[in-house]
């Protein structure tokens, strides 16, 4: 299943929790500042480490993780295997 971040949601956490500073939030899901920032800008690098980082910080502050992820259905079977997806490489 695809995921695709909630870019509404995750700016207000950032504001609500972090007052707004995407390093304290990089910090707190590991990942790089550049990489939260290009993720609220569009939605890309969006990748397993952010969203596995995202919801472990959730799960610690006891957050809905689903109220900052879109699942996709739109991922196609083939011979009863999902087709993997990368993601953007450029991220870093």
């Amino acid at each position: 299943m695809r995921m695709k971040p909630n870019i509404s949601e995750l700016q207000k956490l950032v504001d609500d929790k972090f007052g707004g500073n995407k390093s304290y939030f990089a910090n707190a899901i590991g990942v790089n500042r550049g990489q939260v920032s290009k993720v609220l800008k569009d939605g890309t690098c969006a990748g397993s480490l952010f969203f596995g980082g995202l919801i472990v910080y959730c799960e610690r502050e006891n957050l809905d993780f689903k109220r900052f992820i879109h699942y996709l259905d739109d991922v196609k079977i083939i011979n009863n295997k999902e087709p993997l997806v990368s993601t953007v490489t450029d991220c870093i």
